[in-house]
């Protein structure tokens, strides 16, 4: 199984990440369903497009902004309605959306992000696009299911990303090890960190600690051929799971393969300063976004390839990285379909959206871009190629909790690290936690 590499250049663009529901959102959702007499039925379908003006919303920065103001231009010119484009930076985007939803005046066309889907659709804030003329069969397979809450489908994947290994290529080949490949597991990842350390003579760690990263550790669950959440949400992972897990990145701490605590906690949220950006590590867990971002601040060649992989039973997704909606108050739904189609399959669309927004989340667009992306974005771009053949869509979106959980073992892994408690406590205060 190959990984991907490059020689590094210094221009990036990275998509937004995903982020919990405020409680703005949550009120206002509580307050009014804004599907009422206005949306149609289950079983009915809205009928054609219409020439009314359709209003589209997202998150985005400039890039990200300009891309779409010029893929949605492309669309009216070729004869779809007039839209009327709304962007928002992503700080107070879901209050604003909030607000929007509590006027019903949700706009047509809605940037949505995977934690924060289900509670808009359980709200009846957006269309079952079932009732619209969408055809999505170009999607990944592991990702045209991903938009589905309940049995209906309410979105409809705008960008992909994927976890990947990322290893200093360059590190490795002078100390002579070799990174993972094919089939491999946690146990490999182990003696790989310590075989990097051996041959390093104790100066080089040979991964980041992963210890408090949530989708790591789903990774790991998942590994076993099961699912982290049961389908009603609750947590289908269980406390030896998450021992066996702590226990796994404390014996490699004590070995030297991983960083000490103090390193990690000092090098949180600083990607320039990181062990793996600075050489200290050669290896760590990166989404696809952040490889390319890893990618422009150093100067070594960095390789991305799939995280440790059971091919019976892979663990890793296809993640979405961003989807469109379509509001269920919308004036002209199927002509806010035919603008998500237009963004996700039209060449014209996809040529000026590139990899702005994340990976694009079918083959054939992937393949049109490989040409014009950039140096850092090429690798992440054919990984996800690799990625849409090894691996297993989720069997649900995230429910509620999500991120708090998220949070809570990054606190928790920190405390382990530190000796500020023991395993078996942050085990018990995590379960109690989320089942709680």
């Amino acid at each position: 199984m190959k990984s991907t590499r490059h020689t590094p250049r210094r221009t990036i663009r990275r998509p937004a990440a995903a982020a919990a529901v405020t409680a703005s959102l949550a009120l206002a959702l509580a307050a009014c369903g804004v599907g009422g007499g206005d949306a149609p039925g289950a079983d009915e379908t809205v009928g054609p497009a219409s020439d009314a003006p359709i209003r589209a919303t997202w998150w985005g920065v400039d890039n990200q902004n300009q891309a779409l103001d010029a893929a949605i231009a492309s669309f009216t010119e070729a004869g779809g309605p007039e839209v009327a484009v709304e962007p928002q930076p992503w700080d107070g985007y879901w209050d604003k959306l909030a607000t929007l939803v509590a006027g019903r005046d949700l706009p047509d066309v809605v940037m949505q992000a995977a934690s924060q889907l289900p509670t808009y659709a359980e709200r009846d804030s957006l269309l079952d696009l079932s009732q619209v003329d969408l055809d999505t069969s170009g999607l990944d397979a592991g990702i045209r299911d991903f938009g589905t809450v309940g049995d209906a489908s309410f979105g409809v994947v705008a960008a992909t990303n994927a976890t990947g290994f990322v290893t200093n290529a360059d590190l490795l080949g002078e100390l002579g090890v070799d990174a993972p490949a094919g089939e491999w597991t946690w146990d490999d990842l182990a003696a790989f960190a310590d075989q990097v350390r051996m041959a390093s003579a104790g100066e080089t760690w040979g991964v980041q600690d992963g210890s408090g990263d949530l989708i790591l550790f789903i990774l790991y669950v998942r590994d076993s051929g099961r699912e982290f959440y049961a389908d009603d949400g609750s947590l289908n992972a269980t406390p030896d799971d998450l021992r066996a897990w702590l226990q796994l990145w404390a014996d490699m701490r004590e070995a030297g393969s991983v960083p000490p605590a103090d390193v990690t906690a000092e090098s949180a949220g600083n990607m320039p300063g990181s062990p793996l950006a600075t050489g200290r590590a050669a290896a760590s867990f990166a989404w696809t976004q952040d490889y390319v971002a890893l990618q422009a601040v150093t100067d070594s060649a960095l390789d991305i390839g799939l995280p440790p992989h059971n091919t019976e039973h892979p663990s890793l997704w296809i993640n979405a990285a961003s989807l469109w909606s379509i509001s269920a108050t919308s004036g002209n739904p199927q002509g806010a379909a035919d603008l998500i189609d237009h963004l996700v399959n039209d060449p014209g669309a996809v040529e000026e959206l590139g990899a702005t927004l994340g990976i694009p989340p079918t083959a054939e667009a992937r393949a049109q871009i490989a040409e014009s992306v950039t140096d850092e974005e090429l690798p992440a771009v054919e990984y996800m190629d690799i990625v849409a053949e090894n691996s297993r869509p989720l069997n649900r979106l995230w429910p509620d909790g999500f991120a708090d959980s998220r949070t809570l073992l990054g606190q928790l892994a920190e405390a382990v690290a530190f000796g500020q408690t023991s395993i078996d406590d942050a085990v018990d205060a995590f379960f109690a936690d989320a089942e709680g």
